[in-house]
């Protein structure tokens, strides 16, 4: 039986999905409006397909490099984990993505990874939030790069138009770098300073009855374990190089696209068209991330002087060497550990287990 509070979670839920689905469907239009069609098959079909099927490997690799960084994370829990493990993990949160809204498969991926290497779900939570802290000094690292390398008559255009994005792409990257530091040293400090952060947490939850702060406690103990890499410098360093490398790794599959498409673009467009997708899967949007990401692709091969005929296709062949080929390898891997989408559908609707 529903609960009140259950149900305002579920409609809430909805509310949200819908949302998403309405901002896709949207965007998909728009993407899809007022263009000559049969000039983006013919742009579609002079590609070159080895290098698209590079870029569709490189990308699927970039899993496994993320396995290879949580199982870093996850040595301070003081239990041996199979690389495998954490990548059919990885894959398995894509796939849920990828097919559900809400971002379920952020809720997929610890649970797999729990129920694979027996450690407890809190601390992989734990891990899964230092993942995005990674994630953003990685993100940061490939700016800082764009920045070095990136000359200013990069690309085409107005020289003028040229040398104002390149400043501008300097000076956001230093933003994004300072925010980056600010995070990771919250993190850091939280679990260098284990003592006093549980004081403090304790009281702050003194307020509830005994049962719920001791439960509190618990989950925050269990957090904090999973911070403990950051009391370890040889897996700080080890996950901050994976980091940088599976970023870098994304630029290369772009770059790799800018061959298939005979774009004579410089790898610092590739790091800055990787920044510019991470930040808008983030975005409220349908499951498959379609239409949202295809226009910021568009927008994004525009603005580094492409035609809005081969942009289109660039969007169209990025979504699909991004997407499906995780797709296949994540539905196998959800049916060999015998789960289902419909396993977090009730996460995805915003409903309870």
């Amino acid at each position: 039986m529903l609960t009140p509070g259950r149900v305002v979670g579920v409609q809430n839920g909805r509310a949200q999905a819908a949302v998403a689905i309405l901002i896709s469907a949207t965007a998909a239009l728009w993407f899809a409006w007022g263009v000559d069609w049969g000039e983006v098959v013919a742009v579609l079909a002079d590609i070159r397909l080895g290098w698209v099927a590079l870029a569709a490997s490189i990308l699927l690799g970039e899993f496994a490099i993320r396995a290879l960084r949580w199982k870093v994370l996850l040595r301070p829990l003081g239990t041996n984990t199979k690389v495998s493990d954490l990548f059919a993990a990885q894959v398995i949160g894509a796939v849920v993505n990828i097919f559900l809204p809400l971002r379920a498969g952020e809720v997929a991926k610890p649970v797999v990874a729990s129920r694979r290497t027996g450690h407890p779900l809190a601390a992989v939570v734990a891990t899964a939030v230092m993942e995005r802290v990674y994630d953003l000094f990685g993100m940061v690292s490939v700016l800082v790069l764009m920045a070095v390398v990136l000359a200013p008559d990069a690309g085409v255009g107005a020289s003028m138009e040229n040398r104002e994005l390149v400043e501008n792409l300097k000076l956001y990257g230093g933003l994004f770098g300072l925010f980056a530091l600010a995070c990771m040293a919250i993190f850091f400090a939280l679990a260098t300073r284990e003592r006093a952060a549980r004081h403090v947490f304790a009281l702050i939850v003194s307020i509830a009855p005994k049962p719920v702060q001791d439960q509190f406690l618990s989950l925050f103990d269990g957090f904090v374990a999973g911070l403990g890499n950051a009391r370890d410098r040889k897996g700080l360093a080890q996950a901050g190089l994976l980091s940088i490398w599976m970023w870098l790794d994304g630029a290369l599959a772009i770059w790799c696209l800018f061959q298939a498409f005979g774009m004579a673009l410089p790898f610092g467009a590739a790091c800055f068209v990787a920044v510019a997708i991470a930040l808008t899967v983030a975005l409220p949007q349908a499951p498959g991330f379609i239409g949202v990401f295809h226009i910021a692709i568009e927008k994004t091969m525009v603005l580094w002087g492409q035609p809005v005929t081969s942009s289109k296709g660039f969007a169209i062949i990025f979504w699909t060497v991004s997407f499906l080929p995780v797709a296949a390898v994540g539905l196998l891997a959800l049916w060999r550990e015998g789960m289902s989408l419909a396993s977090f559908s009730s996460t995805a609707r915003g409903e309870d287990d």
